[in-house]
């Protein structure tokens, strides 16, 4: 898995942070390739950190004093003006209202990760739509339920999901 995967990061919260954290461990591990997995726009509940080119790993400083009001249109231009390819879209967030913006978001071509607990409260149907479309793009969908109270667990399972989806994707693109 050579190529770069770009994570749109809703929620910095205790498994957002966790994911990041996994990332840059795994980034680290001399002994283990690790995929190159780029976090180009962080969010929280209000406010969007979108990468420059030069920010790297400086996500914790350059959020408090970089980030900005945002909306879901904020973030699906930030991806088309940088031409940013196998993304997905990591919903780490107790927002009820951003799975709604899951269609939208599927047909703009990006694969999506959630371990949003509200997604428990929709209707059977919602996720079966979600798949279908995820899988009628050729796309991923991973929904994972949040292990109470243990962010590194959190952390892991969305790392081993955002790689089952990356190589999914890619098994498509091929």
């Amino acid at each position: 898995m050579a190529h770069t995967i770009n994570i749109i990061l809703f929620g910095i919260g205790n498994a957002g942070s966790a994911l990041i954290n996994k990332v840059i461990k795994e980034r680290d591990d001399i002994t283990t390739p690790a995929p190159d997995i780029r976090f180009p726009v962080i969010t929280n509940s209000s406010v969007a950190f979108f990468e420059k080119d030069a920010d790297g790993y400086a996500w914790e400083a350059n959020f408090i004093r970089f980030a900005v009001p945002f909306k879901i249109d904020d973030v699906v231009e930030y991806i088309l003006e940088h031409d940013l390819h196998n993304v997905i879209v990591v919903d780490a967030s107790p927002n009820a209202e951003l799975p709604a913006e899951y269609p939208n978001l599927i047909r703009m071509g990006f694969s999506i990760v959630s371990i949003n607990e509200t997604l428990q409260y929709l209707p059977e149907n919602f996720e079966k739509g979600i798949k279908f479309l995820t899988d009628t793009r050729g796309l991923g969908y991973r929904f994972i339920k949040s292990v109470p109270g243990d962010a590194t667990a959190a952390g892991n399972a969305l790392y081993d999901a955002i790689l089952q989806v990356a190589g999914k994707t890619k098994e498509a693109a091929a």
